[in-house]
């Protein structure tokens, strides 16, 4: 199953990427993360270590994969509504002043949950994610 959001915005590709494209710079679009890090040697490979509100919670991500104005990471250890949990991060050029910001998660519900409340969860998480970005490169959230 998937969720995914995506939306236009009035900047470059660059200019987008270089607030949402650091897979080790969470915090630049993600207020609410509490605290990151990122191993570059871990056993797994490149994985970044989220603490995130209100109960402190941790999260790992593995970094996946990287391209131009791209990438997927993949949730590590029980994620909280899904197994097999990954998500690309890509930032589409249209023009010199254009571009658009896609999100689009990727899971398999967790057997013990409503598979229908989890993609609703989910497409909140993207949803929201966006709207954060839209915010961080200085934007309304419907720009």
């Amino acid at each position: 199953m998937h969720a995914i959001a995506s939306d236009e915005v009035p900047l470059s590709a660059d200019a987008v990427w270089a607030v949402i494209g650091d897979f080790a710079g969470i915090r630049k679009w993600a207020p609410a993360v509490m605290e990151e890090s990122v191993d570059r040697n871990a056993p797994e490979g490149v994985v970044r270590t989220l603490k995130m509100p209100p109960d402190g919670r941790v999260i790992r991500e593995l970094l996946a994969a990287q391209e131009q104005y791209a990438y997927t990471y993949k949730f590590i250890g029980q994620h909280r509504f899904a197994n097999d949990y990954q998500c690309t991060i890509r930032v589409v050029p249209i023009d010199a002043g254009k571009s658009r910001i896609e999100l689009k998660s990727e899971f398999v519900p967790r057997p013990e949950l409503n598979a229908e409340e989890v993609v609703g969860n989910m497409q909140k998480s993207v949803s929201g994610n966006l709207k954060a970005m839209k915010r961080a490169l200085g934007l309304p959230k419907d720009a």
